[in-house]
């Protein structure tokens, strides 16, 4: 190897993804630049030393350019591949340093007419496409708009003169370039995109922390949701409750506090958690999935990293046809920017799957201790784990009988058992997972899956 500094992006790959794999097959690691890698226990601490040295300078290259791409944005720039209606222009900066942005081609007078045309709100999007072929407005590359390219057409705020990207942490930054529309225009067609089904500032929320089973509960007498409110309380506190209001449920279902739902759902899941055996079982198919899974995932990260070692020499030959007077100054900032973007935006995705190489067989323990512990793990997870996790379990809702406290289900994950009840049992082979009104397992789900 010529230096250790390439060999990986990080420690943790290298170790796993280079040197355990060229030590199995008998190949031995050295660089032609730095004889201090050797087979010896000084050797190998150096070995390691150059590789996370590699790794501090590439991260640091890394971070420079997401700053300075972030410092760009900040001043309205633009750092992407030109929109249809406009194309790369460069500009200088105070100090007089050439700088990406975009000017309107030919093609702006009919994005300007389609935009306009939608603003007047009398106009569906599929209507507006038709209208975009009839005028001649096509894409960059020349083709016919669909309704979902005119949908990110309207959205786009380039258009009245903003750059929104996440160097700007999606938030509205003033351009260098003159938008194509005026902003009240663009204000408009997002009210008209948006405003009859926005629900943004709403102070009710579909998810909230106090109800965690919203959206998950259904009445036991209708087989709807159930409603999640808090109303006051003789002394001015506030109740969490879970109830149906439904006119057809009047009387006949009551409201149950949340603390009370919440208790039966932790006890009905200790009921229910896979046996011993299905445990092991499953643990065995998560390391063999997580195995193969690798496999592909190594191919994923070879590709990610061959399309940076392409962008680097990339960078490298537009260098040298600028200093060979092949191409301006201007061609080449613009070049040399939008290689930087392409590897910052491919850096990310190679960290975040380098990230998932990680996976140990310590994490799928964890992942069994959490279904051991099935009912603990749910009262202290975060909102989203436990919404994502009870969908999981019970895909087509959770029958709730409030009168009592018992929960039925015609579908069950199979990781999970379902055990039925029978006349006359005895606690506890008595489950808590019955059939609501109108409900009835199939006779599937009433095994035990031991």
């Amino acid at each position: 190897m010529y230096n250790m500094k390439r060999a990986s992006r990080d420690i943790d790959t290298y170790s796993t993804n280079v040197r355990k794999v060229l030590k199995s097959i008998g190949i031995t690691i050295r660089s032609a630049t730095e004889p201090a890698v050797t087979d010896t226990k000084e050797g190998r601490f150096m070995e390691n030393l150059l590789v996370m040295l590699g790794q501090l300078d590439n991260e640091g290259k890394a971070e420079v350019t997401v700053d300075n791409m972030k410092s760009l944005a900040a001043q309205g720039y633009w750092q992407h591949p030109p929109v249809v209606g406009y194309d790369m222009n460069k500009i200088s900066n105070e100090l007089g340093k050439p700088r990406p942005s975009l000017i309107a081609n030919s093609m702006a007078p009919k994005v300007k007419d389609v935009l306009e045309r939608f603003s007047v709100g009398d106009i569906t999007k599929a209507e507006l496409a038709k209208y975009a072929k009839k005028i001649g407005l096509r894409s960059r590359y020349d083709k016919v708009m669909c309704e979902d390219s005119i949908n990110r057409l309207i959205k786009n705020p380039v258009y009245a003169g903003f750059v929104k990207d996440k160097f700007t942490n999606y938030e509205l930054v003033e351009g260098k370039h003159t938008g194509i529309i005026s902003e009240a225009t663009y204000q408009r067609n997002q009210h008209l995109l948006y405003g009859k089904n926005s629900r943004k500032g709403e102070a009710h929320t579909q998810k909230n922390d106090k109800y965690p089973l919203k959206g998950l509960l259904l009445c036991s007498n209708c087989s709807k949701s159930l409603y999640a409110s808090a109303p006051r309380t003789g002394n001015g506190n506030y109740s969490p409750r879970y109830h149906c209001s439904r006119k057809e449920c009047a009387g006949k279902v009551k409201s149950v506090k949340a603390q009370i739902v919440h208790s039966d759902f932790e006890k009905m899941l200790t009921k229910i958690k896979p046996s011993e055996q299905m445990l092991k079982l499953y643990q065995a198919v998560l390391v063999r999935e997580a195995n193969t899974a690798l496999g592909r995932l190594n191919k994923k990260i070879e590709s990610l990293r061959q399309s940076l070692s392409g962008l680097d020499r990339t960078r490298v030959d537009a260098i040298q046809k600028f200093t060979e007077g092949l191409i301006t100054l201007d061609e080449k900032e613009t070049l040399i920017v939008s290689l930087d973007s392409q590897k910052t935006e491919t850096s990310v995705q190679l960290n975040g799957l380098e990230q998932q190489q990680n996976i140990r067989e310590a994490d799928i323990d964890l992942a069994i201790n959490i279904m051991d512990k099935v009912d603990k793990q749910w009262e202290k997870s975060e909102l989203d784990i436990q919404i994502r996790f009870q969908n999981m379990l019970f895909p087509d809702g959770l029958v709730y009988d409030s009168s009592t406290g018992k929960f039925g289900t015609t579908n069950i994950s199979p990781l999970y058992r379902c055990i039925s009840i029978k006349k006359g049992s005895e606690e506890p082979l008595k489950s808590d997972l019955v059939a609501g009104a109108g409900q009835r397992f199939p006779s599937a789900s009433l095994r035990s899956l031991l």
